[in-house]
């Protein structure tokens, strides 16, 4: 089945609109148009009556009518108009040409209106009482429904082709106003389908009064950015894990080829595969960190959390800690709050505040300060690690979250982490709707987790 577009469905949309309105605006005015005819017609027979009324204040009028009743049908002037005089129940005047058979009719001091029939009339009649002098009469006028139907079916006919032309008329307008309207979405999917992986740098550009055409290039233009943005980091994200495992690989076939190149005593072999060991293990902790970090993108919807106690929880890994901070005689000062609770992953949690204590042992002065400061800042609650007389320079800071970044090569050989370290503590922080900062203060560098209270 072939799915309708946009367009074609407000074209036929604007049809059954059309249809709706131009039928219901005809039916109301049928309606309309018919109520005043009959009521004309009514109106026209209580004047008949009326006249005569006037006519029964002449005696002599009377009697001239009552014996020549074609002069009143000449009056009248239509073969199938009715009336009727009567006196104690006696016809005095009856003007019938067409012999409709009358109805019964109660006495009314009041003109009223009655059919011939129920179901199906074809006559109209009038009748009142009245009284002059000591005689009472009654009269009855009387008109048949064929003129008045006729000149309605001539109307309903001239209703219904307008109702039509109407409908055509409106929906060939809105097929070229819609046709015109769309033309500038014509033109929008043209200039989407020119783009492609090779042309990420390519914009959209539509010359449109539409404004939600316009609102929707934008929104387009601003995807297209975030997916080069994102592809450039996808692939710089693939060279950076190509150099990352091409050292290590080209360090161990280098040793390796080297070795073999002569023959070597088994003290040399042994010290060759202890170097081979820690290469393999620089490469495992390498690709397990590259595998969080791209499990962590897509995880969100299936993380679990817990209520947890961060102040235990970092007592926890401080003590895991202990042994490394007084091997290069350090001191770590904890500033806790009485109690703290967050609802996160316990295990992500632990790592990432792990990797941040790790750095700053790892990368502090010997004999240099850690402190570790928790506390709550508006909706926040902010986790700070500050190395005390160590500060990086402005120029690197917006890129050391990023993945494989690397101040210097020193640096690199210290941590064996590859550099993603820290990009793994940015991954963990977004799992929770929560992020990471540094920044350089008076007493050293800061890095600083924000995590939401209600998470």
């Amino acid at each position: 089945m072939n799915k309708l577009s946009l367009a074609s469905r407000l074209r036929i949309a604007f049809s059954l609109i059309s249809c709706v309105v131009f039928i219901s605006i005809g039916t109301l005015s049928y309606q309309s148009f018919r109520e005043m005819v009959y009521i004309q017609q009514d109106k026209a027979l209580a004047a008949r009556i009326k006249r005569m009324e006037v006519f029964l204040t002449d005696a002599y009028t009377v009697q001239i009518l009552g014996k020549y009743p074609k002069l009143y049908e000449n009056m009248v002037g239509h073969e199938d108009s009715i009336f009727i005089v009567k006196e104690a129940g006696k016809d005095l005047i009856r003007i019938n040409p067409l012999n409709i058979k009358i109805p019964s009719l109660n006495y009314s001091s009041k003109i009223q209106f009655t059919n011939n029939s129920p179901e199906q009339p074809t006559t109209r009649f009038a009748f009142q009482s009245v009284q002059h002098g000591d005689q009472h009469y009654q009269l009855i006028a009387g008109q048949q429904w064929y003129a008045a139907n006729q000149t309605l079916k001539q109307y309903f006919w001239k209703i219904a082709f307008y109702t039509g032309l109407g409908i055509l008329l409106s929906s060939l307008l809105g097929f070229m106003v819609g046709h015109y309207m769309f033309r500038s979405m014509r033109a929008l999917i043209a200039e989407t389908s020119k783009i492609n992986v090779q042309k990420l740098n390519q914009r959209i550009q539509v010359k449109t009064t539409n404004t939600e055409v316009q609102q929707l290039s934008h929104a387009m233009n601003e995807m297209l950015d975030k997916i080069q943005q994102d592809y450039q980091k996808l692939a710089q994200f693939s060279e950076d894990i190509a150099h990352e495992l091409r050292t290590p690989l080209n360090n161990l076939m280098g040793q390796t080829q080297i070795l073999l190149s002569q023959s070597r005593q088994i003290e040399e072999l042994e010290n060759l595969l202890y170097s081979h060991l820690e290469e393999y293990e620089r490469l495992t902790k390498m690709i397990e960190s590259m595998l969080f970090i791209a499990r962590s993108e897509y995880t969100e919807a299936g993380l679990e959390k817990s209520s947890v106690d961060i102040l235990q929880l970092i007592r926890d890994v401080t003590d895991y800690f202990d042994y490394l901070i007084e091997e290069r005689q350090m001191s770590l000062r904890l500033q806790l709050p009485d109690e703290m609770n967050l609802r996160v992953n316990e295990a992500l949690i632990q790592r990432a505040i792990a990797n941040l204590i790790s750095n700053a042992v790892v990368y502090g002065t010997e004999q240099g300060r850690i402190t570790l400061e928790v506390k709550r800042e508006q909706t926040d609650c902010v986790i700070r690690i500050v190395t005390h007389d160590i500060w990086i320079e402005e120029k690197h800071l917006p890129y050391l979250f990023d993945r494989f970044y690397q101040i210097d090569e020193s640096r690199h050989k210290r941590a064996q982490t590859g550099g993603l370290g820290l990009a793994i503590v940015q991954s963990i922080m977004q799992l929770h709707s929560g992020c990471a900062e540094v920044e350089n203060q008076t007493a050293g560098v800061a890095f600083t987790l924000r995590l939401p209270l209600k998470n």
